[in-house]
């Protein structure tokens, strides 16, 4: 009921926008739009480094924007992205492989092949890769699992032979802060193993959201992939990584749309009492309500909403949380009130699991990342009220739209 509660409000909310009373308002919100992009048609202007205020919100400008052109541009873009249900079925039959493979070799009782990343969540593309994550216990149900780096890297050496005696590929060790035994080859499935468990219950709360929100399965398949392209995402460069815009989608979601589709975190639990794999392939959302005209609308609302939302955030005040929204502001929080970092997106279990390695997921964001990140994100809001559709990489001015089924190279011209 909360939810509907949610959805009646914003279907009443655009209807308010589109009133003949709001109008004139929204009018001179659009005028700005044109003062700042220019009146032509192929508008492509570079982006301006900063604002002297803050744009006109979607709200403001009603219907002088064509939400639905966008939320059918964000559509078709899922289409050429998400995971189809045939490839999906691919890659479990590859991780049932795996785990056929380790149960010749170790005690059945000894351990569990845990699936995480996109696989589990539903949130996964014809990109994506099957992220694994092996645990061990002995009789007791005592974990087994290695704790130091060095025997973390010899685990995963005899996870390796396992793998190659039974006729497994292109594996490799990555040595990363994490060790990871990687598959990566020119075909097939590849994968990643390690042997931390945290992304496992980060991942099956991601899934609660693709499946209670609607918004959240097209917006994180599109904004994930858009944002690599254009740099925001890029964790070895020291910005953001994929799994800090589903936090940022979902902060968002509870902000902005209505808090009623928020996923209360649940309490944590020993590893044995979580899903080894999902269940089921989470069909798109949009497929079951292409007809209802009004999801896409708002989906395109909420696409321009979050690049607005989050060019203005205040990032130095408030903490971008999937938590209670009540918390977010830092001087408030127990655990963040002290930090300095630029950005903290927080990881979701580190209010209640102390050990976790990096509890700030942006924690390299430093101030000249941020502004990087805020100048894309003005330029992108301008440009997809403009075009209706997300924009290319902001320094090539040759390119103009944002395809995932373009060329990188031609595309953006660095990797």
């Amino acid at each position: 009921m909360a939810r509907r509660v949610g959805w009646f409000l914003q279907r009443r909310l655009l209807s308010e926008a589109s009133n003949a009373n709001h109008q004139p308002k929204a009018l001179a919100a659009k005028a700005e739009i044109d003062n700042y992009c220019g009146s032509t048609q192929n508008w492509s202007d570079p982006w301006t480094p900063c604002l002297t205020k803050h744009p006109p919100t979607p709200l403001e400008l009603g219907d002088t924007v064509s939400w639905s052109s966008i939320g059918h541009s964000v559509i078709e873009q899922c289409n050429q992205l998400i995971m189809a249900k045939e490839r999906f079925t691919e890659v479990m039959e590859v991780r049932q492989r795996i785990e056929d493979c380790l149960k010749e070799q170790l005690s059945e009782r000894e351990f569990k092949l845990f699936t995480f990343g996109s696989c589990m969540s539903g949130l996964s593309t014809q990109a994506s890769d099957l992220d694994l994550s092996i645990m061990r216990y002995d009789q007791n149900g005592k974990s087994l699992n290695p704790v130091t780096r060095d025997e973390m890297v010899t685990h995963l050496n005899d996870y390796e032979m396992m793998l190659q005696r039974a006729g497994f590929t292109h594996l490799k060790q990555i040595p990363a802060r994490v060790p990871i035994l990687r598959r990566e080859g020119p075909e097939g499935v590849n994968f990643d193993i390690t042997l931390f468990f945290h992304g496992v219950r980060n991942s099956l709360l991601l899934r609660e959201y693709a499946r209670s929100c609607p918004y959240f399965m097209p917006m994180s398949i599109t904004l994930r992939e858009w944002t690599k392209y254009i740099g925001i995402t890029n964790s070895a460069g020291g910005f953001l990584t994929p799994y800090c815009i589903n936090i940022m989608i979902i902060k968002y979601i509870i902000h902005e749309i209505s808090n009623s589709y928020q996923v209360k975190i649940p309490p944590l639990l020993p590893p044995a009492y979580y899903p080894t794999y999902p269940s089921q392939y989470l069909s798109p959302p949009w497929e079951m309500v292409k007809r209802e005209k009004m999801f896409v609308k708002s989906l395109g609302v909420h696409i321009a909403g979050f690049l607005r939302f989050y060019a203005c955030f205040p990032y130095l005040e408030k903490v971008i949380s999937a938590a209670d929204p009540i918390f977010d502001e830092r001087s408030v929080s127990p655990l963040w009130s002290e930090n300095k970092s630029d950005v903290i997106i927080e990881e979701m279990f580190s209010q209640q699991d102390q050990s976790l390695p990096i509890p700030n997921m942006a924690q390299k964001v430093d101030s000249m990342k941020l502004l990087s990140i805020r100048e894309k994100l003005v330029y992108s809001y301008f440009h997809v009220l403009k075009s209706g559709s997300l924009p290319a990489d902001p320094d090539n001015q040759a390119s103009k739209k944002w395809s995932p089924s373009m060329e990188k190279k031609q595309l953006f011209g660095f990797h």
